[in-house]
């Protein structure tokens, strides 16, 4: 029988080392706001402990999926469309966040970072927050749809701040907003990296962002640059 206790945030946690799940239960044990309903070394495993409790937050370590990270998230958040993810990483970069963030996790946070942020982390995605970085959930707050505003409010507004973008410039943009790199993109345009480069620097002139994920995050405004 699953718990529902209102008091508790029940999570469920897919971790590769067994000396971090050890001290994840040892953290989640002296908290009472939390409770720990599985965890695993496994991601079939996952799937399964995921269907059977239905977890208010899943936290995943990326690299026990490897390479299918992104794949992974977005197949949980299928099968428990009430779960909130929150992704565990061992690197600080980018692309990372980006799929991750496309991927539909509601969060990153690094495996180097204090249980006290983690806490924080798993707490303010189950309350409906994102939890990437400060900028970044920032910006993502400021490009969410006001659901107070008439569609026909919005669509004026999403007009006036529509920007020049030649074709080239808005191809390059639709397609890192899909979470390619430069060089992907590159091949797939059959255009120099260089030239692929040299394009997003100007697209993101125009918007008024400086990252690949910063414009991912504007790209709704944009209507994905299609």
């Amino acid at each position: 029988m699953i718990d529902r206790s209102p008091h508790k945030i029940r999570v469920l946690v897919a971790e590769s080392f067994e000396l971090v799940r050890m001290g994840l239960r040892a953290l989640f044990n002296s908290h009472s706001s939390v409770l720990l309903v599985a965890d695993t070394n496994s991601i079939e495993n996952l799937f399964k402990l995921a269907i059977q409790h239905n977890p208010d937050v899943i936290l995943i370590d990326l690299q026990l999926s490897g390479d299918d990270y992104a794949e992974h998230i977005s197949k949980l958040l299928h099968v428990c469309p009430q779960s909130k993810i929150l992704a565990l990483s061992q690197h600080d970069s980018e692309h990372t966040y980006l799929q991750t963030f496309h991927s539909g996790a509601s969060g990153i946070i690094s495996k180097y970072e204090s249980s006290r942020l983690l806490l924080k982390a798993i707490y303010a995605i189950h309350a409906g927050q994102s939890m990437f970085d400060r900028h970044l959930t920032k910006l993502a707050q400021q490009t969410r749809p006001n659901p107070n505003l008439s569609a026909e409010i919005q669509t004026k507004d999403i007009t006036l701040q529509q920007v020049k973008l030649s074709n080239c410039e808005r191809r390059i943009a639709c397609l890192a907003c899909k979470g390619l790199s430069a060089k992907e993109i590159s091949l797939q345009l059959i255009v120099t990296e260089k030239t692929v480069r040299n394009k997003l620097s100007a697209v993101y002139k125009k918007i008024g962002v400086k990252k690949q994920i910063e414009l991912c995050l504007k790209a709704p405004l944009y209507d994905y640059f299609k």
